[in-house]
């Protein structure tokens, strides 16, 4: 599928008024990108291997999709033209009021760690990564972890039951990391860093190792970091692979989705980590004729609902 074709555009425009004096071009704030001649220049990790960054086929998308109105009486949305801060922001406040009295929702993004609950009314929809289950308000919405896409094509053929990761063991991850490499039912493929973004490391051959290590195994094992949500989760399947996610009550667009068809999502509050290993063996049995076939269903999965065009289509969809 190719996400960045025509066939995916709409005809029909999303009108949006913001303050375009006051927009600040990042992650959360893609559907503004429209107010962009070029795509903005981030670090290493932004970029593909051949160069590509996240943000590929974003403009075009928003120039044919969407529409910056200063007539607010049309609009079908606010948007928040930064990243969102709390809700004392003055800028947020006088959004918000107009938000009220043209009975328009105000969308704002929060790509952040932070999990602190706050306090909105029911006209404003945060779109935030890091959040849970059981203090979500009904206008939180899950905001997926963008990447730019290092698939290489290729999928894993008659793939043994093996489970990669390359990462640090921080915030929690030790002991589920330290039970799979001696569990009897599977083999591991770890690569352990010392901390965050490979310390020590070169950038570009830590980026190849935790894509490489993905690619040569059919599972990888995702969990959160310092906010409550996974990079790795959605980089799982990209690479068309197939994620065992400790759920740590994280919310998920389409969650409804996110079935054994996908991959292995466990309960963090009914598995124990020693239960893991045994638990991939049984999903690596039970679909052993259908490996090739999630490995593909999934890349799809990630085109259609988790890349960035992909997350666009459904703003498109869900207020114009």
């Amino acid at each position: 599928m190719n996400t960045k074709g025509d066939d995916l555009f709409s005809s029909k425009k999303l009108k949006i008024f913001t303050i375009p004096s006051l927009f600040h071009p990042s992650s959360e704030l893609v559907l503004l990108f429209s107010l962009l001649k070029e795509i903005p220049k981030e670090g290493i990790h932004c970029y593909n291997f051949k160069g590509e960054s996240r943000y590929s086929g974003v403009i075009e998308w928003c120039n044919k999709n969407t529409e910056i109105t200063t007539n607010i009486s049309e609009c079908s949305c606010i948007v928040l033209p930064y990243k969102f801060k709390n809700t004392d922001d003055p800028i947020f406040l006088k959004l918000d009021t107009l938000s009220k009295r043209f009975a328009k929702p105000l969308l704002c993004f929060y790509n952040d760690d932070n999990d602190s609950i706050f306090e909105i009314s029911s006209n404003v929809h945060l779109f935030r990564t890091s959040f849970y289950n059981h203090t979500k308000l009904d206008t939180e919405i899950s905001l997926p972890a963008f990447s730019p896409d290092y698939f290489n094509g290729v999928f894993l053929d008659s793939p043994g039951c093996s489970i990669g990761y390359c990462g640090h063991c921080l915030h929690g991850r030790f002991e589920y990391l330290n039970e799979l490499q001696h569990s009897m039912d599977i083999s591991y493929d770890f690569i352990l860093r010392d901390g965050f973004w490979a310390k020590g490391i070169d950038k570009i051959t830590a980026r190849r190792e935790y894509f490489t290590n993905m690619e040569n195994n059919l599972f990888t094992f995702c969990y959160r970091g310092a906010g409550n949500f996974s990079y790795r989760f959605y980089e799982t399947l990209m690479m068309g692979r197939i994620p065992v996610l400790v759920d740590t009550d994280c919310v998920f667009l389409h969650r409804e989705l996110l079935t054994e068809d996908v991959g292995l999502i466990l309960n963090e509050n009914e598995i124990s980590s020693d239960k893991v290993g045994k638990k991939i063996r049984e999903y690596y049995e039970l679909n052993l004729h259908r490996l090739g076939e999630i490995q593909r269903k999934n890349r799809i999965l990630w085109e259609k609902y988790y890349s960035i065009i992909g997350f666009l289509n459904f703003i498109q969809e869900t207020y114009i």
